[in-house]
């Protein structure tokens, strides 16, 4: 075994490892968080890419490689899924992200004996098809993750946004350039190594990320249970501040105003942009802007909707008065919060007297 194949060998041998650690990790301490319950898939996935793509010095049962491989085949749309979760607080698994999925399987399924067997593509057309979706997939993560930004309040968040997506695109990028200039599956092994020493490199990062050390356990001292902690009380700086985003979000009523941003908010109070992201955040505890007006989009709206004197008034001016842009975003804003369409919401608290509504 030469020198090149071993380095190889040893880097895949590794990322797998730390791959399998962060799954029993997320399995054991993170299931209830939603980005985690995706990563736990993206993880599976890349064990097998990872551990197994072409090689000729190891190599492990096909059925198991089978099973594996049915996974990794749809790595992509875990990695779209786990970004999308992990940027977006209200993220759900909807029509669109289930049809996309759908149609990236079917695509593979063409080609999954060859995917899995390394052998010639029987199906080109097939894969070209999912090369293309690849890079609408990549655009979309890239365009979620920076259009996001702007209304974010998590200050760590916003600033990995820029980073991962980019990072995303890279990866996706430069597997996509390698298909082209090697063909599938006739990497050379320099490229191989590369490749697999970015993936440890990445998979490191992921690891320093998640895992923290008790040194409690070191010890043999446990760690007494952490005392939940009052919210901080705001100095007279911040009290000023909150006084005056009160004043101009309740008594003006901002929120009315659809295209309201955070930036122009901050504008009319007179502070820094990064201050009002703040406060809304740790003394109000929103983690989005868009979520902090929405809540007092909805409260309008349901007032609306329950006052007898506008039973005869559309659901979409009702949508459009209480400052929302659409009323396919009013829709889903208010099934998420209230548990139920508008219609039915406002059918229950007029006693059934409400007009009909498109």
């Amino acid at each position: 075994m030469s020198f090149m194949q071993t380095l190889e060998l040893y880097f895949r041998f590794a990322g797998v490892t730390l791959l399998l650690v962060q799954l029993v990790l997320i399995i054991r301490d993170a299931w209830d968080v939603r980005p985690a319950r995706f990563g736990a898939l993206l993880v599976i996935s890349l064990i097998n890419i990872v551990g197994a793509d072409a090689s000729a010095t190891v190599s492990i049962p096909v059925w198991l490689q089978y099973g594996l491989s049915a996974l990794s085949m749809n790595t992509a749309i875990f990695i779209w899924w786990f970004a999308l979760s992990l940027f977006d607080d209200e993220f759900r698994l909807r029509r669109l992200e289930w049809t996309v999925a759908i149609v990236w399987l079917s695509l593979g399924v063409f080609n999954f004996n060859d995917f899995v067997l390394d052998l010639p593509l029987s199906a080109p057309w097939a894969a070209y098809t999912r090369s293309v979706m690849a890079l609408g997939i990549v655009a979309h993560i890239v365009y979620r993750a920076l259009a996001g930004r702007q209304t974010d309040l998590i200050e760590g968040r916003r600033r990995v946004r820029v980073l991962f997506a980019f990072a995303i695109a890279a990866v996706f990028l430069i597997d996509l350039w390698s298909e082209v200039a090697f063909g599938w599956y006739k990497e050379p092994l320099w490229f191989s190594t590369i490749e697999h020493g970015l993936f440890l490199a990445v998979i490191l990062w992921g690891s320093f990320w998640l895992f923290r050390l008790d040194k409690h356990v070191l010890m043999f001292d446990p760690a007494a249970e952490p005392a939940e902690e009052p919210r901080q009380a705001l100095s007279p700086k911040e009290q000023l501040l909150h006084q005056k985003l009160i004043g101009v979000v309740e008594t003006e009523k901002a929120y009315l105003e659809p295209e309201l941003s955070i930036s122009a908010l901050a504008s009319r109070i007179g502070a820094p942009e990064h201050q009002v992201r703040a406060l809304i955040n740790k003394a109000m505890g929103h983690r989005n802007f868009r979520a902090f007006l929405n809540g007092y989009r909805m409260a309008e709206a349901k007032a609306a909707l329950a006052n007898p004197q506008k039973a005869a008034l559309p659901i979409l001016t009702i949508a459009m008065d209480a400052g929302f842009a659409s009323l396919s975003s009013f829709n889903r804003a208010f099934k998420e919060g209230v548990g139920q369409t508008p219609t039915a919401f406002r059918q229950g608290a007029l006693g059934g007297n409400s007009l009909p509504q498109n």
